[in-house]
């Protein structure tokens, strides 16, 4: 470029730059029904600007200049300087090295037919086969004609099977160093709740989604949980499944449980009774503890006046085995109105809590998944039998009615 090229270029920066404010002042006062052509047309010129811009970069990462401000790289210096993400400048950086290579797509863009984000994928694909295979030109025509009739994330796949077919290898590679990376930090707070934090590699998140897709469901009309909690509880939903299936291997000698220790009046729901406790967190309420005690394992430990264990009887298993059987077999699945969990993914509920005088008998008990059995206790929701076999679902507060379910309703027997 000469010094008269050069000087054009900043006199048309500084257009540029009075037009970017200009429109950033009428942006706000423009017709709604004229937002969409000045979107389409505004975000064209964008992409022609970042062009512009990775045409300057790849050509400004070939000098040695970052070096003499004391960046490590090129991208490390464009990244404070001109206040981007490493990942963004980076991009760049690759586009205008990549461009003399990419003749039908830099002019696709200029055309319109295409985006930047598509450009930057081609020519990170293109990078990816030279690299892999330097002596084999990259032809950019059958990646071109996917970007244009294709959004930015089918690209990707499309992207991904054209580095495949060049560098089987290298993907390979590439994807066991990001499982390498595989991250979940759980993170205690004061009040015990549990946060959670990481990183999946695309093979392990899709493994994950595809068992939490299912439980995350909208569970029927009055379902009002939004998707974020409903993800929630289909994790917790999962987790208890794998502990009550006893698939999980033995830690001690004994399958993986969850031990609560509570006292008798907790269990009753008495007044001034103490909280349960529950491995790995604070003291849980009476309402947890009578939800975790319905169809659970029970050992009676004696105390003395001095908190010394004086006996401590054999585990009973609240529903046995036999019980249990017959239970899945009349309800077949979760018995809350609309709810088709299976058996397994259930817990023995009782209408009138053992400790507090319930039979654990079948008459005494329904099936309920975890997020029903949960709105059954800690949710105060009130589970009535009528006299002619119906289950009604009482919410708490007033002015509200329940919904019967019929016997023969969703497959109960």
């Amino acid at each position: 470029m000469s010094e008269e090229e050069g000087t054009e270029y900043f006199r048309q920066l500084d257009v540029a730059e009075a037009t970017a404010k200009r429109l950033l002042a009428l942006a706000p006062s423009l017709p709604q029904e004229r937002c969409r052509e000045a979107m389409t047309r505004q975000r064209h010129i964008t992409d022609l600007q970042e062009l512009s811009f990775s045409i300057v970069a790849g050509n400004w990462s070939k000098t040695d200049e970052y070096q003499e401000e004391g960046s490590v790289s090129p991208i490390d210096w464009i990244r404070h300087n001109c206040l981007m993400g490493a990942g963004h400048a980076a991009d760049r950086v690759n586009v205008g090295e990549q461009l003399a290579s990419l003749p039908k797509s830099a002019q696709a863009l200029a055309d319109g037919e295409i985006g930047f984000a598509h450009l930057s994928l081609i020519a990170r694909t293109a990078n990816a086969v030279a690299t892999s295979k330097p002596d084999e030109p990259f032809d950019e025509s059958l990646v071109l004609e996917a970007a244009r009739e294709s959004s930015v994330g089918r690209l990707w796949h499309f992207c991904q099977h054209v580095r495949h077919a060049a560098d089987p290898e290298g993907v390979a590679a590439e994807q066991a160093d990001a499982a390498r990376f595989r991250r979940l930090n759980l993170n205690t707070y004061e009040d015990g709740s549990l946060g959670l934090d990481g990183w999946l590699d695309a093979a392990a998140g899709a493994t994950v989604r595809s068992a939490l897709e299912p439980l995350a469901r909208l569970g029927g009309s009055e379902d009002d949980r939004t998707r974020e909690q409903r993800q929630a509880d289909a994790l917790i939903e999962l987790a208890s499944h794998g502990l009550d299936a006893g698939v999980l291997p033995r830690r001690g000698g004994q399958r993986p449980h969850v031990q609560i220790t509570t006292s008798l009046e907790t269990l009753r729901g008495l007044c001034g009774s103490p909280a349960g406790e529950m491995e790995f967190t604070l003291p849980i309420s009476a309402e947890t503890v009578q939800r975790l005690a319905c169809d659970s394992a029970v050992t009676r430990v004696v105390l003395g006046s001095e908190s010394v264990v004086i006996d401590v009887g054999r585990a009973k298993r609240v529903v046995s085995g036999s019980r249990r059987r017959a239970l899945d077999v009349r309800d077949k699945q979760c018995q809350w109105p609309g709810c088709d969990r299976p058996p397994s993914w259930t817990a023995a509920h009782h209408l009138l809590h053992w400790a507090k005088g319930g039979d654990t008998n079948l008459d005494n008990m329904v099936l309920l998944c975890h997020r029903h059995h949960t709105m059954a206790h800690e949710g105060r929701w009130q589970l009535v039998r009528t006299g002619d076999g119906r289950l009604l679902t009482v919410p708490p507060g007033p002015g509200m009615f329940g919904r019967a379910r019929s016997p023969d309703e969703f497959g109960a027997a």
